[in-house]
């Protein structure tokens, strides 16, 4: 054969090889209508091309359609516009069939109605079925993802492949899309849908990444009159507060808390989900008991009963830190509970040991209780500084206002400990008991202040006043009264008993009765506790143990609670002075009446 020929044939063959390699557009609507007719048949859809048709034979035998719209029966589906790819089978094209082994949809639009997925009949759908008669892979890439009766679940998938082999074979997905601006990532889902249709149980495992979300779960899926999922899972965040802005659930307390996980075996039907044995993470805690989410109701209702060594529910109080300014005055910005009440939740906790905001207890028993518009927490038994504590706190929305309710009581408490514990300095000792109720509405912190009313008692046991030796102040006063008032600080007064009562109407709180006894004084005190202002007006008089005489010295308590003053009150001092007595104005007795008129 000459050269001549033997080049001619190498030209015929890669132009043979050319003509296969590249695509062929055609301009007649036969490929598409063979491939419409088989979509029809096979998966119940319908397929529409407005574009081009493109055909390839090598590598691989494909096909790709521009400008499609695509509709799953009643409405479930539709993709508008895109371009859709897919590769031939070769047997069935060599037969005059067209079938595709994958789709490949990009650059569409589909809208989807939950409402009509769930009344599809998915029994016919994933029937049993062989890898030879139908696709194998789907992949949706830049596919907006809109739905007609879901709100705020729109997606953007940048790549979505969902891979189904045929029988026996489990379907699997895996891909990433952006839900409201932040991305998603579906690393591993997996399921068997002939055994779901036909009512067996399939394995299920699935695991999400999200930005402040991770979710894993293992464990068998069952369909039919009552499905039902148990398995193995967990859930965690690095930010529960962060989770609920961007996701949009509302969660009881969600705005308050951090970091947060759940895991642990659970079981869910249509009603329910629960935890039989749950292992909760709040923050560094760990949490352990049962839980359990009603889903069939329009709140979701959150029930558990939880245990741990060491808890620390600071977070939960931050709202009553923030109900002062940095200034210390009370706030006047508006309180919401809607953010913190999102979800139902009724749920039991103990602990060894439990910090609540600057409190700390011991063997708590608590409860915390959510509904709309409402918050109630209750203190069941907790040891408190050798002590003990009860209480409850109530807040709920009435009206456009927050109605706040607190009452508990205490006994056996280690004064000053506590005095430490939240910071102010320890000026009295001893054992105190006593109890406390205090309520007040407004629409916001100095609004439930201005209004609060209630009352409070506390009785000190076997204590000492610190700062201050009243017993030596009293000899002082006797020898140099007006030396005492540069000289009166130091030392500490024991007493076997003091006690106060104060009555709170519209903010005021009313010093009804106060008292302190020991060996050497008795001292009383009168007076008003501020609470808008945050402010003291009392005097204290002190006298001699068992005397009926004249208090020899007098105490103004005055300025901010947290810059309390206390100073002898100058009169006092001078009165008992025999040589400055004569510099005071001449007093009159109440019975004593006043010369009608003087004569020089």
């Amino acid at each position: 054969m000459s050269r001549r020929v033997v080049f001619f044939i190498a030209l015929i063959a890669l132009a043979a090889l050319g003509a296969a390699t590249a695509p062929w557009t055609l301009r007649e609507n036969g490929l598409s209508s063979a491939l419409s007719d088989h979509m029809k048949e096979r998966y119940g859809l319908d397929l529409t091309v407005e574009g081009r048709s493109t055909f390839a034979v090598l590598p691989i035998p494909r096909v790709k359609f521009e400008d499609v719209t695509i509709r799953f029966p009643d409405q479930a589906l539709k993709a508008e516009g895109g371009t859709l790819r897919g590769e031939i089978r070769v047997l069935p094209l060599l037969l005059g069939r067209v079938e595709l082994s994958d789709f490949n949809l990009s650059d569409s639009k589909v809208t989807a109605s939950a409402e009509a997925l769930r009344n599809v009949k998915w029994n016919d759908v994933f029937k049993s079925r062989s890898s030879a008669l139908h696709a194998r892979r789907l992949i949706l890439s830049r596919t907006a993802i809109r739905w007609t009766d879901l709100k705020d679940a729109d997606l953007d998938v940048s790549e979505f492949v969902i891979r189904w082999v045929g029988e026996k074979e489990p379907l699997t997905a895996y891909g990433t899309a952006l839900w409201r601006g932040e991305r998603i990532v579906v690393e591993e889902a997996a399921i068997h849908p002939d055994r779901l249709t036909t009512d067996r149980i399939s394995p299920i495992e699935l695991s999400v990444i999200a930005p402040t979300l991770r979710l894993n779960l293992q464990g068998e899926a069952q369909l039919g009159v009552n499905p039902s999922l148990t398995g193995h899972g967990s859930i965690e965040t690095g930010s529960m507060r962060d989770f609920t802005r961007w996701s949009g659930m509302k969660l009881p307390f969600g705005s308050l808390v951090q970091a947060f996980s759940v895991k642990g075996d659970f079981s869910m039907d249509r009603r329910r989900l629960s935890w039989p044995s749950v292992a909760v993470m709040l923050g560094n805690d760990k949490l352990e008991g049962t839980m359990a989410v009603r889903i069939d109701t329009e709140r979701p209702m959150i029930t558990g009963t939880l245990a741990a060594d060491d808890l620390n529910l600071a977070d939960l109080f931050a709202p009553f830190s923030q109900a002062r300014t940095s200034s210390g005055a009370w706030s006047e910005e508006t309180l919401d509970l809607a953010h913190v009440t999102g979800s139902d939740l009724d749920l039991r906790l103990s602990a060894a040991s439990a910090r609540l905001g600057k409190l700390r207890v011991e063997d708590m028993a608590a409860s915390v209780l959510v509904r709309p518009g409402e918050i109630e927490a209750s203190i069941g038994r907790a040891g408190f500084h050798d002590g003990t504590l009860k209480g409850r706190l109530s807040l709920a929305s009435i009206g456009g206002e927050t109605e706040f309710k607190s009452q508990g009581t205490f006994a056996g408490v280690e004064i000053a400990p506590f005095l430490a514990s939240i910071g102010e300095p320890r000026w009295i000792t001893g054992h105190a008991q006593g109890q406390f109720s205090f309520e007040g509405k407004g629409r916001n912190p100095v609004e439930v202040v201005r209004k609060a009313q209630g009352r409070s008692s506390v009785t000190i046991h076997r204590g000492e006043l610190v700062g201050i030796a009243l017993g030596d102040a009293l000899k002082r006063v006797e020898k140099h009264p007006l030396l005492a008032s540069l000289n009166w600080k130091g030392g500490r007064t024991p007493f076997q008993e003091a006690q106060a009562q104060i009555v709170v109407r519209d903010g005021i709180g009313e010093v009804t009765e106060g008292s302190l006894v020991s060996e050497e004084v008795m001292a009383e005190m009168k007076g008003q506790v501020l609470m808008v202002d945050r402010t003291l007006n009392l005097k204290a008089e002190i006298s001699p143990a068992a005397s009926q005489a004249v208090p020899a010295i007098a105490f103004d308590i005055g300025g901010g609670w947290d810059n309390v003053s206390i100073s002898p009150k100058a009169r006092s001092l001078i009165e008992r002075s025999g040589a400055a007595k004569p510099l005071l104005p001449n007093r009159i007795l109440p019975n004593e009446q006043r010369p009608q008129a003087t004569a020089q």
